[in-house]
């Protein structure tokens, strides 16, 4: 395969990338990760630079290109997307808000891939030239095929009665060890295990403010920092390719199957059109709203201006129900597909199981209302945690 070049390319790419992530999904699962043979092909075809700049080799996409490509995938296969949404976040924040000096490593490097966790059970000793850590973190997705790892660690406050400093440490996926604790009921491939350092030195050049980043580069890249929307965003873009499938196998479940009593085709039967065009108007709204918050997000990034308060909340509320709605489509679809739904060797019963995990996410699950309405309705000054 030739390296993708632009935004271009990869969508040429895209069709045989889905094509293969679907038939090798069952795969993925009982690994607990993607292949590495399949993360190349996703490397090469610059799924994971999508929103990088081609000065760092990326292919300098957009936020809204970057969902209609992670929809695709997670419609084939939920944690390809959810895997690629995060590896191809992470790209753009590094970029956006990590020292050139970093920067530069880190992109130097054609297979260039980061895996980093908010969770940390670690210790640290601050040293003069970095930091040395010692722990883990949880649930790092894409840490398996990852060039770096790491994640948040709390450093000591900058004057006595300030809050502690978080920052993003990494370092080489070679100086860390993989616990290998990944065993859900769903997204099982994308191997969110442990990452685990012991007494790794992490110079201050690869750390940077995070989630409160600052941004060291120029707009539209500088555009992802500060906040923590963007991990809405990408559990959005995999519930809404999981409901788009789920739909669409409910239909094909459906197809020849008749009434016992009447023979009539299920598939004719009006409270089966019912639901299934009601869950089809809901992922319709669904993706209508993430296009525009991001269209949106995206054009501020465009004009050179960082996202208000107002851009980044609709952002994370567009995202948060995408989530939550789309869960509830897969459901109404495997509900409307009969009792064939539960083989254990079908497509529905997984996709219901995968559906059921992110609505947990601290990014996007029910509280995250109660944080962006406290600010939208002022009671809360705009936060670093939207």
């Amino acid at each position: 395969m030739t390296p993708a070049t632009s935004i271009g390319d990869l969508r040429a790419m895209l069709p045989a990338l889905a094509g293969e992530a679907r038939v090798r999904s069952t795969e993925f699962e009982e690994r607990r990760s993607l292949a590495p043979d399949f993360t190349d092909k996703l490397k090469r075809a610059g799924v994971f630079k999508i929103l990088v700049p081609g000065d760092a080799r990326g292919l300098a996409g957009s936020l809204p290109e970057w969902l209609e490509v992670i929809m695709t995938l997670a419609q084939a296969d939920a944690s390809t997307g959810w895997v690629s949404a995060h590896a191809s976040i992470c790209a753009g924040l590094i970029y956006a808000s990590a020292e050139p000096r970093f920067r530069d490593e880190f992109f130097a490097d054609p297979d260039a891939c980061a895996a980093w966790s908010n969770l940390p059970r670690v210790k640290v000793k601050e040293q003069g030239d970095g930091i040395r850590i010692t722990g883990s973190w949880g649930f790092e997705s894409g840490c398996t095929a990852a060039t770096f790892v790491g994640g948040m660690v709390l450093l000591s406050p900058l004057a006595e009665g300030a809050p502690p400093r978080m920052v993003a440490a990494l370092a080489p996926a070679s100086e860390a060890k993989i616990e290998e604790t990944w065993d859900p009921v769903g997204l099982a491939g994308t191997g969110s295990h442990d990452v685990h350092f012991e007494d790794v030195f992490v110079p201050w050049y690869r750390t940077f403010p995070w989630p409160s980043g600052i941004p060291v580069s120029a707009y539209p890249a500088a555009i992802f920092v500060p906040g923590t929307w963007f991990i809405a965003i990408c559990a959005a873009a995999t519930h809404l390719g999981l409901a788009r499938r789920s739909l669409d196998e409910a239909r094909n479940e459906l197809r020849g199957k008749t009434d016992r009593y009447t023979q009539k085709p299920l598939l004719e039967h009006p409270a089966t059109q019912r639901g299934l065009e009601a869950a089809e108007g809901l992922w319709l709204a669904c993706r209508a709203g993430m296009r525009e918050a991001l269209a949106v997000m995206w054009e501020s990034a465009l004009r050179g201006e960082p996202a208000t308060a107002e851009v980044r909340i609709n952002a994370r509320v567009a995202a948060v129900t995408a989530v939550q709605r789309g869960a509830e489509i897969v459901r109404a679809a495997y509900d409307a597909s009969g009792a064939s739904a539960v083989r254990r060797a079908g497509v529905l019963q997984r996709l219901l199981r995968e559906a059921s995990c992110l609505t947990h996410h601290i990014a996007a699950n029910q509280l995250s209302y109660e944080l962006t309405g406290r600010v939208r309705c002022g009671i809360d000054k705009l936060s670093f945690r939207i």
